[in-house]
């Protein structure tokens, strides 16, 4: 393969459409770390889990694969951390000089 690359370059046999999940998935941690810095880790770890808990659902409806035991025992879970930390949200403390 180290040959094939020194001979054709690294690229070799790519084309328009090999791009497109390379692109895609350099976006999209782009935007993740948008999202972080913006929303803060908290906030992205629930809506990381909120939308594989979405995903499930339409995996259902769509294909009729019903969810796992662990994404059923996980949703009141992730509901009672959201509900809780949207109810006692973190607050940065002042430091004393």
């Amino acid at each position: 393969m180290e040959e094939a690359i020194r001979k054709h370059g690294l690229f070799y046999g790519w084309t328009l459409l090999t791009w497109i999940p390379v692109m895609s998935n350099a976006l999209g941690g782009i935007l993740v770390g948008l999202v972080t810095t913006h929303a803060g880790g908290v906030r992205k770890g629930f809506v990381i889990v909120s939308a594989l808990l979405v995903t499930a659902l339409l995996q259902f409806v769509f294909e009729g694969k019903p969810p796992s035991l662990y994404c059923l025992a996980s949703l009141p879970l992730v509901v009672s951390s959201i509900s809780i930390y949207q109810k006692y949200p973190y607050r940065v403390k002042k430091k004393e000089l």
